[in-house]
């Protein structure tokens, strides 16, 4: 038996012709940040405390009962990517260290989030608006990109988070 940590695959954003999924996106930030195979390396000791009280908990109810006993990992793997998606959602997964990326994202340190209108964190659309048009009176190189309040890396739409599921087999 196995358990396994994933997304379930769906359409994230980019262009009609070459839309980026979840299951690419995932891909993408295993590759650079190595945030699923990182996640469990340092969550080790806590998955293999949660198996070993699933398969203890199945084993005395296998001894009690004459009927089946349910997949004892399912709820480790469940509880693995509950806590993999509060580690992302609490920025808790940027200390990790993880991969060769640079953590935190600048992404998440401009505050870009794709769930406002104006692409920002606590940046209505009038004040990006604003900001650009008082750019556009300075000289050349003082020009300065609007920035966000700063968000966890990993977290732009929301939409990878609730993707993020365990399941054993």
């Amino acid at each position: 038996m196995k358990i396994h940590l994933g997304v379930i695959g769906q359409v994230h954003g980019g262009g009609k012709n070459d839309p980026l999924t979840t299951s690419r996106l995932a891909e993408i930030l295993e590759q650079e940040y190595g945030i699923f195979s990182g996640f469990v390396a340092a969550n080790a000791e806590w998955i293999n405390g949660q198996i070993a009280e699933a398969m203890a908990g199945a084993a005395a109810s296998a001894l009690v009962s004459n009927e089946g006993v349910a997949l004892p990992l399912e709820r480790v793997a469940a509880d693995l990517a509950h806590r993999l998606q509060q580690a992302i959602a609490t920025g808790q997964i940027e200390r990790l260290g993880l991969g060769p990326g640079k953590v935190p994202t600048q992404a998440a340190l401009m505050g870009i989030n794709h769930r406002f209108k104006s692409g920002l964190n606590n940046v209505s659309p009038g004040q990006k608006a604003a900001f650009l048009e008082e750019q556009k009176t300075l000289p050349r190189g003082e020009h300065a990109r609007p920035v966000g309040e700063r968000r966890p890396s990993f977290v732009d739409t929301g939409i990878l988070l609730g993707s993020i599921r365990g399941w054993a087999e």
